[in-house]
């Protein structure tokens, strides 16, 4: 069903471009993402859309900046203030629920057969990585953490690869569906990395 059109600021057409492929990914996957559907959904032209985003893999890439800015916020929420290892265990619980529960994250992580990642995304999860690492190691620190920042940061980015490998590919070590299996999991092997 096309969306009456969108003559709103040019912020409010990319708001509404990024809902439109968010729910378009969430429902059919990255691979199969139609920019002809996107346009129709957010009630713009496709001249509109390519104007905002000049490619499929800008507007993926916008899409992932979007996921990403709201996951990081969400990650900002969980408590700190029980000392370093409770907030290891927290980010972690919060992290493996994000990943598993928000359907966009879902379907970025999936590996999708109708989806080939370009250069430029691995760039950009290679930055999203970094940032989130970044985002991570700073809740630790303000937890009470007294490691070395390299040690803390190379504890924070091995704390998101882990979740990201638990979610994608499912373990019977723990079921990443279970919040207190999660933060089982974390508290006996996660949260004595950090101190």
């Amino acid at each position: 069903m096309r969306r009456p059109r969108n003559t709103g600021s040019r912020s409010e057409q990319e708001s509404a471009i990024l809902k439109a492929a968010a729910e378009e990914v969430a429902l059919v996957g990255v691979g199969r993402l139609s920019m002809d559907v996107v346009a129709r959904q957010a009630g713009v032209s496709r001249s509109t859309l390519y104007r905002r985003f000049p490619s499929r893999d800008a507007l993926l890439a916008g899409l992932g900046r979007q996921t990403f800015d709201f996951a990081m916020s969400r990650l900002q929420t969980v408590a700190i203030d029980e000392g370093p290892q409770a907030a290891a265990v927290a980010t972690f619980r919060e992290g493996v629920r994000l990943l598993s529960a928000e359907q966009v994250m879902r379907r970025f992580l999936q590996l999708d057969g109708d989806f080939t990642a370009t250069a430029e995304m691995f760039d950009e999860a290679r930055q999203f990585l970094v940032s989130a690492s970044t985002v991570l190691a700073k809740a630790l620190r303000a937890a009470g953490a007294t490691m070395p920042d390299d040690a803390l940061l190379a504890v924070a980015e091995m704390y998101i690869r882990l979740a990201v490998s638990l979610v994608q590919i499912g373990t019977a070590l723990v079921d990443v569906t279970d919040d207190d299996a999660v933060s089982r999991y974390a508290r006996d092997f996660l949260a004595p990395l950090v101190h």
